[in-house]
């Protein structure tokens, strides 16, 4: 018997990209923020390169840092990894957020994200 158009469903429901659709994309955390912001963070092979995304429905703001451990910066967003699961994102004329990991999805082959 033979089927066909049948495929394997993805096990990680969250997940919105993969290395064809971004290449460089080595890790992408989901975050939830101290008011219910959630956020994808799309982390880049360079390990200077973050692709952010208020979601549902936000666009991706890129964000690029100078050096390893410096803040991620453009669009009018800051955002500093301060601790192993934690990010504080600044948003130009709103308050500062607070935001906690809540999943890692690493890409096969593409080594962890920072």
């Amino acid at each position: 018997m033979t089927l066909a158009g049948c495929r394997a469903e993805d096990t990680v429901s969250d997940r919105r990209h993969d290395s064809a659709s971004l290449p460089a994309l080595i890790g992408e955390h989901l975050y939830t923020c101290e008011d219910g912001t959630q956020l994808d963070g799309d982390f880049m092979l360079d390990g200077l390169t973050l692709d952010l995304t208020i979601i549902p429905g936000g666009k991706p703001s890129r964000l690029t840092a100078p050096d390893t451990g410096k803040a991620y910066a453009g669009n009018n967003l800051t955002l500093v990894l301060t601790g192993t699961d934690t990010l504080k994102l600044d948003r130009m004329g709103e308050k500062s957020l607070v935001c906690h990991r809540t999943t890692a999805i690493a890409q096969p082959g593409r080594g962890h994200p920072p």
